[in-house]
């Protein structure tokens, strides 16, 4: 049984204890790579899919982009780090980051480049936003979407080059640690044991590979095509022990399919 708990609006807003605010019309990594760390850890956690980001979210949450954990009076958390390290800090039926200090500091060095600015899910929204403006909207993202997000990340054109050769190079980087571990005998990224790097990998792998209606049911059909261009531009560059190894992460350890948000969420 998972310990997320789906929740609309008005019940995220009257809760105390953690409420964890996500992406609700599309698998975005670093919301499902939250929720995933909550689930394997068996903490309870109000999960709300906000419909979109807006003044509404900002005024409430105190941020405009998601996720955002929200625990009582405590400031809200919207880091990757911060958000794993509160989790890890709860405890729960397993822990995720190594506690050997230099093992702990490759995790997190590997886990920025999958997470961080600059990293393979920043990168990947630089592709899919030139996608959709490169083509006037008929690949990739509509105007609007990309126009918004291009504003909002500081997209330039003459960034995409950069921007996929760096995925490439994100992509072996994990091919060579993957393989290393298991001429190790390990089944893991970085060991015998699952790490939140697993994690990680296994969500921001998601939208650059084929996702199917049955495996995300409630993704707009809007942001789609930007999930299918980014699949075109990067997805046959994605080795496939990479491929196996998320498949079996989230066979055995994340739920399936993806669920975004509450099927009645309150409009409020």
């Amino acid at each position: 049984m998972s310990s997320l708990t789906f929740v609309d609006v008005d019940t995220a807003r009257a809760a105390s204890g953690p409420r964890l605010v996500v992406a609700g019309g599309l698998p975005s990594p670093w919301s499902e790579a939250a929720k995933g760390i909550f689930h394997v850890k068996g903490l309870p956690v109000l999960v709300l899919g906000y419909p979109r980001v807006d003044e509404a979210l900002r005024a409430w949450t105190g941020a405009m982009n998601v996720p955002v954990l929200l625990t009582d009076d405590e400031p809200p958390r919207t880091g990757w780090a911060e958000i794993l390290a509160f989790a890890e800090r709860r405890g729960g039926s397993v822990s995720l980051i190594p506690t050997e200090p230099e093992a702990r500091i490759r995790h997190h060095g590997l886990a920025h480049e999958l997470c961080g600015e600059g990293g393979f899910g920043w990168c990947a929204r630089l592709v899919m936003i030139d996608g959709g403006l490169t083509s006037g909207g008929s690949r990739s993202f509509s105007v609007p979407i990309a126009q918004y997000l291009a504003g909002k990340y500081s997209y330039e054109p003459e960034q995409v080059p950069a921007a996929l050769a760096r995925m490439r190079e994100i992509l072996a980087l994990f091919d060579g640690v993957l393989a290393r571990s298991r001429a190790a005998g390990h089944r893991y990224l970085l060991g015998a044991e699952l790490t939140a790097l697993d994690i990680y990998l296994a969500t921001f792998l998601t939208h650059a590979l084929p996702l199917a209606d049955a495996d995300c049911p409630q993704l707009l059909p809007r942001v789609r095509p930007g999930f299918a261009y980014l699949v075109e531009q990067i997805g046959a560059d994605i080795p496939p022990p990479l491929i196996a190894h998320r498949k079996y992460v989230f066979e055995t350890h994340l739920p399936w399919p993806i669920v975004l948000r509450a099927e009645n969420p309150s409009t409020a």
